[in-house]
């Protein structure tokens, strides 16, 4: 049995931490961003339409405002005598079908996974994230036109299959793994950051490109437009020496999607998949996810909305509103971090408290608002369906840094299942939305907030007794599965960018 001397172990963590030190100089800072942008742009195009739904129609749920009148002349030939007739209409696109159009984008999020997570694995990272980005260009064109011509069902398929763009995560958060050390605390901030900063710009550009002479139409092009420059930069941008050589031998275009692949190392990925599924906190951190993106969706998805709609504000106001929530949800997920490294507790008491701080907060004012008449408090329900959201960026160094702690190594396969419950979050959402929630009827709105209340509630409980910081056995080095040892031997990119 071999023994280390102290000397040696000094030499040992200094020479890991000039290494760690030498990796964090090569990190492609420039690409990681634009990486980013390109993901935010990606998932801006289903993010347009949630704020153009309240400029599709002016109407309300079940009221006579659903319908509008004509006056049709109609001769009777027996009588020899004409007469004024009003014929009622329905209006295109009812309440609940502008938002099942919401609802159905996440459906093609969760198909999407598995076809996209083998299209990387095979055609490697730029050829899955371009293709990710056309399937997301290709609906967003024809959305509009589909709309004017009346037909739902069309429509109902495009959303669907621009929802199978977002699943460009998974290409984008395996690259990311390549140049970011994945046991970093804000690795879920970065990773997920993508989905703030779309919310960010895209209601209030989209708004007043919306109430413009321009037309609600006129945002799905821009929106359309922005990918398409963001993509040309992302797939003209090239890295090094070897890329300029091998693009003057075989041509650039080729280069472009062959080089990746050539030169990737690859490695042989074994995952415990029944033991991670056997795992019940794992269990307890997909459930505390999925209630933490149902509250994410109910402010991101339906803010504009509900503030338009049932508080009363303009749609420009709407837009402005909704924005608050993920600028704070951005300010308090990096404050939470930061002090979460600052805190003297045990890791176990942190992610306790960081969690209680995120779900109880927002439960309380959600719940709050069950209780509130906007007629008459205005500017309060503003006011609490805003602070609602502010807090929920603490969950970060909550149940997300427990999936960090407990799954070590395989970080990232946990982060990708993630993705996938917070797809099918903003489904159930979107549901609860449309069977509960009526544009105008805050009752009906009150019942919705309460419910998700409840829930965040009950969900911070079972993360509160069921959480731990100690690693899980699946995930410590040498494993072995006893009970079955999948095989993946499909090669994964690695390298260059």
């Amino acid at each position: 049995m071999s023994s280390v001397s102290p000397k040696q172990s000094e030499e040992g963590d200094g020479e890991k931490k000039s290494n760690t030190m030498e990796n964090i100089k090569h990190i492609p800072f420039f690409f990681i961003f634009l990486c980013t942008l390109c993901m935010s742009s990606i998932y801006s195009n289903p993010t347009v339409y949630q704020s153009t739904i309240n400029f599709l129609h002016e109407f309300r749920n079940s009221s006579e405002s659903d319908f509008y009148e004509e006056v049709d002349n109609q001769y009777d030939p027996e009588k020899q005598t004409s007469r004024d007739v009003i014929v009622k209409y329905v209006y295109y696109l009812s309440n609940p079908q502008k938002e099942s159009l919401i609802t159905v984008t996440s459906v093609g999020t969760v198909l999407a996974a598995t076809p996209i997570t083998y299209a990387y694995n095979n055609m490697g990272f730029r050829r899955s994230f371009v293709m990710c980005a056309f399937i997301s260009i290709i609906p967003a064109l024809f959305f509009p036109i589909c709309v004017n011509a009346k037909t739902y069902l069309l429509a109902i398929i495009l959303r669907i299959f621009q929802g199978c763009s977002l699943a460009a995560f998974i290409p984008y958060v395996c690259k990311l793994s390549v140049f970011i050390p994945f046991d970093h605390i804000t690795v879920p901030i970065i990773v997920f950051a993508y989905s703030h900063i779309s919310e960010i710009f895209v209601h209030p550009i989209v708004s007043h490109m919306a109430s413009s002479s321009l037309g609600w139409h006129s945002a799905h092009y821009g929106a359309v437009i922005t990918l398409l420059i963001i993509f040309f930069v992302f797939v003209l941008i090239h890295f090094d020496e070897d890329f300029k050589e091998r693009a003057g031998t075989i041509g650039f275009c080729n280069a472009m999607f062959e080089y990746e692949r050539t030169r990737s190392r690859t490695f042989d990925l074994r995952i415990p998949y029944l033991s991670i599924y056997q795992d019940f906190r794992i269990w307890v951190i997909f459930f505390t996810s999925f209630a933490y993106g149902c509250a994410l969706q109910l402010f991101y998805q339906f803010g504009p909305t509900f503030f338009h709609k049932v508080v009363g504000h303009s749609e420009i106001s709407s837009a402005y509103f909704t924005i608050i929530a993920p600028i704070l949800n951005l300010i308090t997920s990096c404050s939470s971090v930061y002090l979460y490294g600052k805190l003297a507790n045990s890791e176990q008491n942190k992610m306790r408290f960081f969690n209680t701080v995120a779900f109880g907060t927002c439960g309380i004012f959600l719940f709050a608002l069950g209780f509130f008449d906007p007629v008459h408090h205005k500017y309060i329900v503003t006011v609490m369906f805003i602070l609602a959201s502010s807090l929920l960026g603490c969950s970060y160094a909550g149940h997300l840094r427990m999936n960090q702690l407990r799954s070590g190594h395989l970080h990232l396969f946990l982060l990708v299942n993630i993705f996938i419950v917070n797809s099918a979050a903003m489904f159930f959402s979107s549901l609860l939305n449309v069977l509960i929630a009526k544009n105008t009827d805050y009752s009906s709105w009150s019942t919705l907030f309460i419910v998700h209340a409840i829930f965040l509630i009950i969900a911070n409980i079972i993360f509160f007794f069921f959480c731990s910081s100690e690693r899980a056995n699946w995930a410590k080095e040498g494993y072995e599965d006893s009970s079955i040892q999948p095989y993946r031997d499909e090669p994964l990119p690695q390298f260059p960018l």
